[in-house]
């Protein structure tokens, strides 16, 4: 029996109980096809964005053409998600028609106007160098489809060459999963009128909801990531949501990966591998417009990475997953983790990308999470308990700025250690040799952030490790410093500087050798 609405501005008593269905026509992330004797793999070609109609810019519609080895490609348009509105129909072809494409029109929203199953083959299979996919009601548009067969018969059309390309649900269509917005009451063919006919309240009163799709791409797509719904909610905020109840619901040990797309950003799969593009700033205004990469790591925190645009380098989406989880792994490395009053780490974590970028736009302001040794309920480091007053012995390190580390340094309680622990216990050596120009900065303390340092570059140097001594020679006396180690300073309870530079002929302070390169930085620039 085909699915239909029962009128053009009533969806989602409808739509609603069909949220959990399965639309997959294939499976996840392989090949469409791949000959047993050769070996050779059959991907669909797909181009989309973000936006309904983001296929028309011209860097965009010139990569559909392209694709398709034709100066003037036949294009077939399908519109069921937008009910086969007319001018959605104009809009989305203008492109086409203004290069003199020939153009074919499937309407399927109703059953009044849905050919027979053998025009329809000819008309998706036989005819079409580019098949377009409109914007819209993603949850009509697979039930209509899976409800007619015209999901599979896009499928045959993929395994002949056809180039497949939309935006919005045209874009997340493709994916295994998507968010959509289809239950919002607006989302119907007269969505004007029914706008007009909602209280403010009814026009908010509405949530995302995550359904299945056709299944070529081995994610979890959210479209316009970089824009909030007509609910006022943020699209990113309920994607991380959405992904993490469905990571704890499958198991830790089977990973979902989500995948965002900006509204200005494209996405190019072909040949099994993926091509990012963008066209400029993001929806927001912050940042430029890309893809991103979203997971939930071991902690179960959602990691939303954004992947560097328009290289032209093209990745399996495999690749591009351990790219962006590499880089995290890497900002959690101890010495790229600096804590300071102004910044915490996971703004650092979260907001670098696989180029480094800082993604101001996504990652809202959290305090890191802590695990006490007495209880395992996680707390906020706000609502830790005060430090105890600092001690009396001149030499303990107590900085009263110090916040907690989250998991990525494995410290229980840093500043325990911290109280517990003298300065001579810290440089339990025998003292350097005497020195005729020793330095002794008076405000030199050592940084948490390399506290397994056993023995820092002060005795390697000469510097005298008893600040008492400052006195014996007059600071005009004291000879350029030599090179410094890579060792963390700290100025007054704050970072002062990281330096990168490391002397050649002392032995190494760290006893990994892969650690990565420390820059000059800056607590305030950080």
């Amino acid at each position: 029996m085909h699915f239909e609405l029962a009128s053009d501005f009533v969806i989602n008593d409808t739509l609603k109980p069909h949220v959990g269905d399965n639309f997959r026509v294939a499976a996840p992330g392989l090949p469409l096809h791949q000959c047993p004797d050769t070996g050779n793999a059959i991907y669909p070609k797909i181009m989309t964005t973000g936006s309904g109609n983001g296929i028309h810019e011209p860097a965009f519609f010139a990569k559909i053409v392209s694709m398709t080895g034709k100066d003037k490609p036949k294009v077939v348009y399908i519109g069921t998600p937008f009910f086969d509105r007319e001018d959605k129909f104009e809009s989305g072809t203008k492109s086409f028609r203004a290069i003199g494409c020939r153009i074919k029109r499937l309407m399927v929203a109703k059953e009044c106007t849905t050919p027979s199953p053998e025009e329809m083959r000819r008309i998706i299979v036989d005819f079409p160098d580019v098949i377009v996919v409109s914007g819209g009601n993603s949850l009509f548009a697979m039930l209509r489809w899976q409800s007619i067969g015209l999901d599979l018969l896009i499928k045959e059309a993929a395994l002949k060459g056809v180039v497949l390309c939309g935006g919005s649900a045209g874009c997340g269509c493709w994916f295994d999963t998507m968010q959509t917005d289809s239950l919002k009451p607006e989302a119907c063919k007269l969505s004007e009128r029914v706008l007009t006919e909602l209280s403010a309240e009814e026009r908010l009163n509405w949530s995302f909801v995550r359904i299945s799709c056709m299944g070529y791409l081995n994610a979890f797509c959210v479209p316009h990531i970089d824009t909030k719904g007509t609910n006022e909610v943020a699209r990113v905020d309920i994607a991380k949501k959405m992904l993490l109840d469905a990571q704890l619901e499958s198991g830790m040990e089977n990973p979902i990966i989500g995948f965002g797309v900006d509204e200005l950003a494209g996405v190019v799969y072909e040949h099994g591998k993926v091509t990012i593009m963008s066209l400029g700033k993001r929806k927001n205004g912050i940042g430029e417009a890309t893809c991103h990469i979203l997971y939930v790591d071991q902690r179960r925190e959602v990691m939303c990475i954004p992947l560097t645009p328009n290289t032209g380098e093209a990745a399996t989406l495999e690749e591009l997953i351990e790219r962006a989880m590499r880089s995290v792994e890497a900002l959690q490395s101890p010495l790229d983790l600096i804590v300071s009053e102004e910044i915490s780490i996971s703004h650092a974590v979260h907001r670098r990308g696989v180029s480094g970028a800082v993604d101001w736009g996504l990652i809202e302001a959290t305090a890191p999470v802590v695990k006490t040794p007495e209880a395992d309920a996680p707390l906020v480091a706000d609502q830790l308990p005060p430090l105890p007053p600092p001690p009396s012995h001149p030499h303990q390190r107590t900085p009263s700025n110090l916040l907690y580390s989250p998991a990525p340094l494995n410290i229980e309680r840093i500043a325990n250690d911290m109280n517990a622990i003298t300065f001579e216990e810290r440089c339990a050596t025998p003292p350097p040799p005497p020195h005729t120009h020793q330095r002794t900065p008076s405000n030199l303390q050592y940084s948490p952030a390399l506290h397994n340092i056993g023995r820092t570059s002060e005795d390697a140097h000469g510097i005298n490790s008893c600040r008492n001594d400052h006195d014996k020679v007059p600071v005009g006396e004291l000879p350029p410093p030599p090179a410094p180690s890579s060792v963390g300073l700290f100025h007054q309870g704050r970072m002062a500087a990281v330096v990168e530079q490391h002397n050649p002929n002392l032995p190494p302070l760290f006893p990994r050798g892969d650690l990565p390169a420390i820059k000059v930085c800056n607590s305030h620039s950080i």
